[in-house]
């Protein structure tokens, strides 16, 4: 179970645990999920105070205020950095990954994606999808996303839910995947 969550973290790319200290009391941001969480944020080397999301009082992400054509771009933008994880396509997924991200080495990312590919039968569900943050080169989008890995070879599974952070930025007049952040639940 554990080469699981290993693999989860690969697969949601290369990333070092979130050192960000206990805000004093709930401000209602990404922050307190770090928190609150036994699993504290899966991050791409951009530190919390740069990104995050704000919640209303139910509990969903604030969206932030982005021209229609740039909210549609970015979230087919998002959309296809699922459906290339989840059909497992190497090269399609990396096409959607920036030049030089900033939250990731790109050639050590393809090579730990290429692994987890080879070894767990792995899926995205996402819902909730909300740009949170917009500017003309650089964009944020949220989403509640359930992640499943399965070793082939075994009936072996694991699950984990949570909340992400996908940092888009802009290239050539098209957006992709610079870093990203995973706020497991518990």
């Amino acid at each position: 179970m554990k080469k699981i969550w290993i693999a989860a973290a690969l697969a949601l790319a290369l990333a070092g645990c979130s050192s960000a200290e206990e805000p004093e009391q709930n401000s209602n941001t990404a922050e307190d999920g770090n928190a609150s969480a036994g699993n504290n944020a899966i991050e791409h080397g951009i530190g919390d105070e740069e990104v995050g999301f704000t919640l209303d009082d139910e509990g969903n992400a604030q969206a932030a205020e982005v021209p229609e054509a740039e909210k549609a771009a970015l979230l087919a933008a998002y959309q296809e950095y699922i459906e290339a994880f989840n059909a497992e396509d190497l090269e399609r997924y990396m096409a959607v990954i920036a030049e030089n991200p900033e939250g990731f080495d790109r050639e050590e990312d393809k090579k730990a994606l290429a692994d987890a590919f080879a070894t767990y039968d792995s899926t995205y569900e996402t819902s909730d999808e909300t740009v949170v943050k917009y500017e003309e080169e650089r964009a944020e989008v949220y989403a509640r996303i359930d992640v499943t890995m399965k070793d082939p070879n075994s009936d072996k599974s694991s699950s984990q839910s949570g909340r992400q952070v996908v940092v888009f930025a802009k290239e050539q007049g098209d957006w992709k995947v610079s870093a990203l952040h995973f706020i497991g639940n518990q």
